[in-house]
């Protein structure tokens, strides 16, 4: 843990036009536009599909529509975060210049046999709403920010004074490393919303012990071009660095909201210790065949694997996705390029982005949608896609430290073994996802294209991999139930 510093220190922000950063009430963003997609929440599962979500290749600068404009939610920890303008401070333009963030904890959600997953999903709904009570907030983080003659350096156009601060009701407790994480994202997102790119910002903000003052560019903190990749801007790693020097070169992800749009970036292991709702890709990777094709019309195989017992998260545990974390200010889409390139050596498609090819003969689709996985370990907006590999062109390989075993298996051996794996976990109460009925849940498979997967998969592993006592990752399967869903709505 780095020193506490409890004296002010002189700190200064830099904020460019190009942030692109969200913030509660408004419809667009001085000098960029806003983050995240379109996308319906129901109860359990966030979907978006492709006929309401914009799918231009940059998703990370997407308009957006909301019937309630002016109020997000996210989560962090045991806590439902209620992200609102407030409504009694305006400047001189009528642009809102102070922002609450109300933290519910997720007790007020509890009910007799819910899981992790519902009770998040519901706090993070009900968050969302306009009527929500805000007296039963346990803590209110306000930032404020106004324009400061007084504070301008010579050569600045401009100087901004940001501070924020915490208000606990006296008989709770919220963790004081989580109010300062989450007050540097709180920054990040009020520092958007300053227009002049040659702003110099001095933000007061909570530190373990008392508060401290940080003067930053704003240009280290929101690069012109707006790539920066897992190094992440400088500028967000001086906003952390006087938490936790060990976290110094962590990646950077970003923090998004109940529509998975952008918050504010932070380094990965917060996202982990504090469970906090990030940005992340799901893909399934089917063989020679367009999976919808193959689904509706021909037998088609999708990509399976058994991870390795010395894992440390799920061992000897199967999945049906590649899945991966989007770096900071990373477009979806360049996420699953890189982590099926990383997690099974097909680079195809990362080559066509990154040398910005024709899409034309791309093996990765577009996004999809969107489906939201709340767990008590992961919380996460996943973007979807598919990958058709060309066995012609490339084959899939992978670490043997990672992954125990994997082959391309008949899509409906997949379906009826992820099926029936969600059954399981239903039976022993540890099932993180939607309240099941095992006859309610419908899948594609079906008489004699099942019987003759089930032939194949015997014939071709004389039973050594019994296929039907599988037990996959449980957030893989909760992105299965999205898929499924999807597809049916497709197929």
């Amino acid at each position: 843990m780095a020193a506490m510093i409890t004296k002010s220190i002189a700190l200064t922000l830099w904020m460019p036009l190009a942030s692109g950063f969200l913030l509660p009430g408004s419809s667009s963003v001085k000098g960029g536009a806003l983050l995240g997609t379109n996308a319906g929440l129901s109860p359990l599962i966030t979907m978006s599909t492709s006929d309401t979500v914009d799918n231009s290749h940059n998703d990370s600068m997407m308009d957006v529509a909301s019937s309630s404009p002016s109020i997000a939610s996210s989560l962090a920890s045991s806590y439902a975060i209620r992200i609102h303008p407030s409504t009694d401070s305006n400047n001189i333009d009528g642009e809102c210049n102070e922002l609450n963030w109300e933290l519910h904890s997720l007790s007020h959600w509890e009910k007799p046999n819910q899981g992790d997953g519902t009770l998040a999903l519901l706090a993070l709904k009900d968050c969302a709403q306009l009527d929500r009570r805000t007296e039963d907030a346990v803590c209110t983080l306000s930032c404020q920010w106004e324009q400061s003659k007084s504070l301008l350096d010579s050569g600045n156009a401009e100087a901004w004074s940001i501070n924020v601060g915490a208000a606990n009701k006296e008989d709770e407790i919220v963790p004081r490393e989580l109010l300062c994480v989450l007050s540097r994202v709180m920054v990040q997102s009020a520092a958007s919303q300053i227009a002049s790119n040659e702003a110099v910002l001095h933000i007061t903000l909570p530190l373990m012990e008392g508060e401290g003052c940080q003067k930053l560019l704003l240009s280290e903190l929101f690069p012109a071009d707006g790539v920066t990749g897992g190094e992440g801007p400088t500028g967000v790693r001086h906003l952390f660095h006087p938490l936790n020097s060990q976290y110094a070169n962590a990646e950077i992800v970003d923090m998004v909201n109940h529509k998975g749009q952008i918050l504010g970036s932070l380094p990965r292991p917060y996202i982990h210790t504090w469970n906090i709702l990030h940005r992340g890709i799901g893909m399934i990777v089917s063989r020679d065949v367009d999976i919808f094709e193959g689904i509706k019309s021909e037998k088609v195989e999708v990509y399976v694997h058994q991870r390795t017992s010395s894992k440390r998260i799920f061992p000897s545990l199967y999945d049906m996705f590649v899945g991966g974390v989007s770096s900071a200010g990373e477009d979806s889409q360049l996420t699953a390029a890189r982590e099926v390139a990383e997690e099974l050596g097909l680079k195809r498609a990362l080559d066509i982005l990154e040398n910005k090819e024709k899409q034309i003969n791309n093996p990765l689709s577009e996004k999809l949608g969107e489906c939201s996985v709340c767990t008590s370990y992961n919380r996460c907006v996943v973007s979807m896609f598919t990958y058709t590999c060309d066995t012609a062109l490339e084959s899939i390989t992978w670490q043997e430290e990672e992954v125990a075993w994997g082959d391309y298996v008949p899509y409906d051996i997949v379906d009826l073994a992820g099926d029936m794996s969600i059954d399981r976990l239903v039976e022993k109460g540890i099932w993180p996802g939607s309240d099941c009925n095992t006859n309610e849940r419908k899948g594609l498979n079906s008489g004699e294209r099942l019987e003759s997967a089930v032939e194949e998969m015997k014939a071709k592993y004389d039973n050594e991999q019994p296929w039907d006592t599988w037990d996959f990752v449980p957030d893989g399967l909760i992105v299965w139930e999205w898929w499924k869903s999807y597809v049916q709505s497709k197929v």
